[in-house]
């Protein structure tokens, strides 16, 4: 029986990318765990909140779509493994091990995650944002991420808070 389906991701494919190196910052930043799950939460894709994030750093504008292939992925990949890990109880002896290395997995496909997403907005990001100041850019590419187009106030209150992070890990890695 042949395998129709094509190799995910790609052998060639380099997982260390500055959206990785980003997103591993960015993630311990004060507050932006907590926001980014709370978004999770509410039925936003943390991946496509940090793709929008490091566009916003890089000065591009973030169109919000998003590859197959990063579909696929994480369908396939990544929320099995989530949905496994959280499965399990936490502090269990009896599992605490396996609830742990599936976790490690877990990150790891994120990392091949968000490397499939850099690969797709490397090729596909073109938009220069020069015309917006940081904050208005920063609610643009969040926005964009948005699974919705409707926001209730405690969405809106976490985008606020998240735009907050962001400007303030921009300047302080450009006053490194």
């Amino acid at each position: 029986m042949q395998d129709n389906r094509k190799q995910l991701p790609p052998p060639e494919m380099e997982p260390d990318t500055p959206l990785w190196r980003f997103a591993l910052v960015f993630w311990k930043y004060p507050g932006i765990e907590s926001t980014c799950l709370a978004l999770q939460g509410k039925g936003w894709n943390v991946t496509q909140i940090l793709g929008a994030c490091w566009l916003t750093i890089t000065g591009q504008k973030y169109s919000g779509h998003e590859s197959d292939t990063v579909t696929e992925w994480r369908t396939h990949v990544t929320e099995p493994l989530r949905s496994a890990r959280q499965f399990l109880p936490r502090h269990n002896p009896v599992t605490d091990r396996l609830r742990a290395s599936i976790a490690a997995n877990e990150l790891e496909a994120e990392r091949i995650e968000l490397a499939l997403t850099y690969q797709s907005l490397a090729n596909t990001q073109q938009e220069s944002a020069g015309m917006y100041g940081f904050e208005q850019l920063a609610r643009i590419n969040l926005q964009a991420a948005a699974p919705e187009t409707v926001m209730d106030a405690k969405t809106g209150q976490l985008l606020d808070a998240l735009t907050h992070g962001l400007m303030a890990f921009s300047a302080g890695a450009q006053g490194e």
